[in-house]
């Protein structure tokens, strides 16, 4: 099996998995723990993809240890979608609820969320962004990418 090329696959899927789902935050508004399960896809079918010539068809420990990669990989392109939401939309969001509150305008409130936003850490402001719903979503996602590569018509589609 190809170490280097396999894991390219999943590691892509993960990266614009992650990125379309800060970019679907961004863009509606909304959190969308549903789309999570589009990064579980998108990782699985590019560990799938990659490491389609590699294993034997019988060999099922290696397509085990695919579908672990690519599982690990969902659960990583999850936080890279969480990361990026919060660097692209927490000052937005934080300002928004300011002037809210505070009966001001954004202008008005974005010096003031620009500040709270770098007085606290990037951990703490994903921490607040997610809920149990969240934790839901990433196991299926991870569920999805792991069993993508372990179904022998999937397989059989590349060969």
């Amino acid at each position: 099996m190809n170490t280097v090329i396999a894991p390219f696959g999943g590691f892509l899927g993960a990266m614009i998995g992650g990125v379309l789902w800060a970019k679907y935050i961004q863009w509606t508004g909304h959190t969308g723990g549903f789309t999570a399960i589009g990064i579980g896809v998108l990782t699985g079918a590019g560990m799938l993809i990659t490491s389609s010539r590699s294993p034997p068809q019988t060999a099922k420990t290696m397509w085990y240890l695919v579908g672990i990669g690519a599982a690990i990989f969902a659960i990583f392109g999850i936080f890279v979608g969480k990361y990026l939401d919060v660097q692209w939309n927490a000052v937005t969001q934080i300002a928004a609820q300011l002037s809210q509150e505070n009966n001001m305008s954004l202008e008005q409130a974005m010096p003031i969320a620009t500040t709270l936003f770098k007085g606290q850490s990037v951990w703490e402001l994903m921490q607040s962004r997610m809920s149990w719903i969240d934790l839901f979503f990433g196991v299926v996602a991870a569920s999805v990418a792991f069993c993508m590569p372990n179904v022998q018509r999937l397989r059989n589609f590349l060969y």
